[in-house]
């Protein structure tokens, strides 16, 4: 009987050794990555965010990072387009799933708003107020858009080339710093008004209405057999509306690609994502050198601020990835059945005392507001509660040091901050644009101020807090799993 027990002891105790041990060994086993890229570049003359497009000046990408750790995969994608449709994102993400078994919740898709894409979808070819062709109105409904439709397709192939290539990596992180290429273009002028661009040299300019953020968010991942890199994730925010034109063309981030493949050599992939920025340009308005910088100008610094931190990278000892992934129901803004009517009169007298650039905006702005009301916000369920609209907070932990904040819309840059401030990660690289399009996310002070970002903002005030809120808490607790 006493030797049954000294069995049944020992038994347990080695049960639990093994079940510890596998803990163990599950928190420390090593993390594998893979990068892709895939040309997204669409056909000669297909339509341009600025109209018919005249050629292609670079080409457009979809590039993926995938990385796991134990049962953990998550991945990035970052495509050269304007923004990312919900339902773009939502087809690429389910396909993605689908083939790697990478959870939906799992996956980011951003865009880097570069201003010289395509106009695949209805919401930017009617930014300039036309269709164009092949997508005039006259168009038969059935006539399809094989570009569009084969989009997603090709941001889920760059995930899942990806995830083929898992290997095991070795993570380095840290920050640089990129002063000077970032300028916020909201401006207190001399009578007290808060305005947009205000133009250089323009001398009622007083003071910018926020801040900037200088800081280059870094991200590497080097192969352990050979110590080469399969990737760089960089983060930085400025609008990408530098090159102008109506060829396609990436903008800075295909400047800064290029500028790091001829400083380090190729083999790897070059990511940018775009921080927030919804309130910052390339415009030194009045500086010392007052002027607009150009796509070389942005790019190039940018290499130099990530070549320079390059050797002082930290490498990561801690094999640890978590993921989180959570919905805001932030409140919509307002439109009355008159201004929705006045909207959709393109010849009705403007409603406001205001450019006829800012009325444009207006009426997009209802029109947009009635097609999400049809498509994706929530209905109000009890008296005096407004239209909602769900966004997506994504957070990713890598080791000790670094996380990574996907956060859809235009953010501004001082949500932006305010998240770092309070994250508890050494580094925290923050995404804007993810996963669907809701224009700009100003904060309570922007909206009590007016000009252009509030009047084209679907949301009401307080929802680019309550995404703050979010990520913050999320941030806690992924840190909280850290040991």
């Amino acid at each position: 009987m006493v030797q049954n027990i000294w069995f049944k002891r020992l038994y347990y105790s080695i049960i639990f050794l093994f079940l510890c041990s596998s803990k163990v060994f599950s928190q420390a086993s090593e993390i594998l990555a893979g990068a892709w890229s895939i040309n997204i570049t669409p056909p000669f003359a297909y339509p341009h965010y600025r109209g018919e497009s005249t050629g292609v000046h670079d080409s457009l990408y979809a590039k993926a990072l995938v990385i796991k750790q134990g049962e953990i995969t998550v991945a990035i994608v970052i495509c050269d387009l304007l923004w990312v449709e919900r339902g773009l994102s939502s087809s690429a993400r389910l396909q993605i799933s689908e083939k790697t078994g990478i959870p939906y919740s799992n996956i980011i898709i951003a865009g880097t708003h570069t201003h010289t894409g395509p106009a695949y979808h209805p919401n930017i070819r009617e930014l300039t107020g036309t269709l164009r062709p092949p997508f005039d109105e006259d168009k038969p409904s059935a006539v399809k858009d094989p570009y569009s439709d084969n989009l997603a397709m090709k941001i889920a192939s760059s995930v899942n080339l990806a995830h083929k290539s898992l290997e095991k990596v070795q993570i380095e992180t840290g920050a640089g710093q990129a002063n000077g290429i970032s300028f916020n273009r909201r401006f207190i002028m001399k009578d007290g008004r808060a305005v947009f661009n205000p133009g250089v040299g323009n001398k009622d300019a007083i003071l910018p209405a926020g801040p900037v953020d200088p800081e280059v968010g870094i991200l590497m991942l080097r192969k352990v057999s050979d110590n080469s890199p399969i990737a760089i994730l960089s983060n930085f925010g400025v609008h990408a509306d530098t090159f102008g034109g109506s060829t396609f063309s990436s903008d800075y981030p295909g400047t800064l690609a290029q500028a790091l493949n001829s400083a380090i050599g190729g083999g790897y992939v070059s990511i940018f994502a775009t921080g927030p920025c919804g309130d910052l340009n390339h415009v030194d308005v009045h500086g010392d050198k007052a002027k607009r910088l150009s796509t070389k100008d942005i790019g190039v610094h940018l290499s130099n601020a990530i070549i320079k931190e390059i050797p002082t990278l930290k490498k990561e000892r801690t094999s640890f990835l978590s993921m989180r992934s959570q919905f805001v129901y932030a409140p919509l803004q307002e439109y009355t059945s008159a201004e929705l009517t006045w909207a959709n009169n393109e010849s009705a007298k403007p409603l406001h005392n205001e450019s006829a650039f800012l009325e444009r905006r207006r009426r997009l702005k209802i029109r947009s507001l009635e097609r999400l009301r049809r498509t994706e916000a929530i209905a109000p369920t009890v008296e005096r509660e407004g239209w909602k609209l769900p966004l997506e907070v994504q957070v990713i932990g890598i080791g000790k040091d670094l996380a990574i904040v996907g956060l859809p819309g235009e953010v501004f840059v001082e949500l932006g901050l305010a998240i770092k401030k309070s994250s508890p990660f050494r580094t925290t690289l923050i995404i804007e644009l993810t996963n669907s399009h809701i224009a700009y996310v100003p904060t309570r002070k922007a909206f009590s101020q007016g000009s252009y970002e509030t009047i084209n903002s679907r949301l009401a005030p307080g929802g680019g807090e309550m995404m703050v809120e979010a990520a913050i808490n999320m941030l806690d607790e992924i840190k909280g799993e850290v040991h």
